[in-house]
């Protein structure tokens, strides 16, 4: 039986990998695509988004992939590969395993090369980074983990680029230059549609993660007791909310903990909009627009709201939501 590829979908909390996934996930090209998702905390949400477009989709919580979350990775995938040898699945062209914003990528490639069970069976394709081209300098300047996420691509797409000057963009270019050169950098939404020959083409080379693993293995004590100081704070609610208030809580959240939110993820019902379910999402202070879902996308029907950040004052946000939403 010939190698599944895999393609590692990479990128800093809110970068855009969702959004993307999503788009490829509806070409003809992706049908015989499996997914794994890979969330920080205990609520995961993006996973909604796609569990229509892709036949296999498997959900990995609470967890980096840079900790132990990746034995979980290769359980999920001895799984797919036993699944498909019994039948039990349709032929897999290829898996895109989509990770936290928060994952290290190193010892996930490690894990996917020098498995010797997952070897035979699984590739490792591309490694693929997603890039705001709105905060990605910010972004990189702040957190080790977008640095090395961009410093081990083969590819790097930069996203939001229809909400970017051109002078951001080139901008834009030139940060993702100085932290890998040797990268394809896609920053175009016609080439961005157009990918499905990427995922297919063979672009890891192992020479470029070697120095990294190396590094990565001679300290193995400070990833075994690595822990973020990212938290999510969630809330979960029965009951339809208030459309306007939830805008005025939101808003004003961004505004008082600006520093402090990177990214919130939140699917709820609202009165004002009776039958309809709502997607909403922002990175640090930008809102994106409400995507409306003409059902409710799974088994539980509380509304849900993700906040992941560093040192978020969760009574705050607890008492505001109260005041304002319910």
């Amino acid at each position: 039986m010939p190698h599944t590829p895999v393609t590692l979908l990479t990128g800093f909390l809110g970068a855009g990998k969702t959004t993307l996934l999503a788009r490829w996930l509806e070409h003809p090209a992706f049908r015989d695509t499996a997914v794994i998702v890979n969330e920080f905390g205990e609520v995961a949400l993006d996973h909604l988004i796609i569990a229509d477009l892709a036949p296999q989709v498997v959900e990995l919580r609470n967890g980096c992939l840079c900790c132990t979350i990746r034995g979980d990775l290769a359980l999920s995938l001895r799984r797919l590969h036993e699944q498909r040898a019994l039948g039990a699945i349709p032929r897999l062209a290829r898996v895109v395993v989509e990770t936290s914003g928060l994952a290290a990528p190193i010892p996930l490639v490690h894990t996917l090369i020098n498995d010797l069970p997952l070897a035979r069976a699984f590739r490792l394709n591309s490694l693929i980074c997603v890039v705001d081209a709105l905060h990605g300098a910010a972004t990189l300047a702040a957190h080790a983990t977008a640095r090395d996420q961009l410093a081990l691509a083969d590819v790097v797409i930069m996203s939001k680029t229809d909400s970017a000057t051109a002078a951001q963009v080139d901008t834009m270019r030139a940060v993702i230059a100085s932290y890998n050169c040797n990268a394809r950098v896609i920053a175009s939404s016609r080439e961005q549609s157009t990918l499905e020959h990427l995922l297919d083409r063979h672009t890891f080379h192992p020479e470029r993660t070697a120095a990294a693993i190396a590094e990565w293995l001679a300290a193995p004590q400070s990833h075994a007791n690595h822990a973020h100081d990212y938290v999510q704070h969630v809330i979960a609610h029965d009951g339809e909310l208030s459309l306007a208030g939830t805008t005025v809580f939101l808003n004003r959240l961004v505004n008082q903990q600006r520093e402090q939110v990177l990214r919130i993820k939140a699917l709820a019902r609202f009165r004002e909009r009776p039958g309809q379910a709502a997607v909403l999402h922002a990175v640090q202070n930008k809102f994106y627009p409400v995507d409306w879902l003409t059902q409710w996308p799974d088994e539980d029907p509380r509304c849900r709201f993700v906040f992941i950040g560093r040192g978020l004052d969760r009574t705050l946000i607890d008492e505001s939501f109260r005041a304002l939403c319910v």
